[in-house]
């Protein structure tokens, strides 16, 4: 279920890291919420309403910077620049289902960077 998006400030590394863990616990019991459907791809996340087709964002890989999952708080997360928007801006995008199902999330974000990284760089795959 989408939770919503948050503008992250634009900090250091490890000052973004751990205002962004802060905001998460702050969300934790939102009840405001929205049934969607992920995809994953080479080419980004789309996110879709919950019938599977009416598109309600897309993510480009290059834009997205950082993925987390919060086990005890059944959150999956990522923050992303939006199209046309300078590289200063993030948004963070917050999900909540079931433990198991979050951390699968974060983890099909992961390996789609992956992916990506080895079909730009064949000499790595060894």
């Amino acid at each position: 279920q989408y939770v919503g998006s948050f503008v992250v400030e634009d900090l250091d590394l490890q000052q973004q890291a751990g205002r962004l863990e802060e905001q998460l616990r702050a969300l934790k019991d939102c009840p405001r919420r929205r049934s969607v459907v992920l995809r994953f791809s080479l080419q980004g996340l789309k996110v879709y309403g919950a019938d599977g087709e009416t598109l309600l964002m897309a993510h480009a890989l290059r834009r997205i910077l950082y993925s987390t999952w919060r086990h005890a708080d059944c959150q999956f997360a990522f923050v992303a620049r939006n199209p046309r928007s300078p590289a200063s801006t993030l948004f963070c995008h917050l999900f909540v289902g079931p433990p198991g199902e979050v951390q699968t999330l974060h983890l099909l974000l992961c390996r789609s960077f992956q992916l990506c990284y080895l079909l730009a760089h064949p000499e790595e795959q060894a």
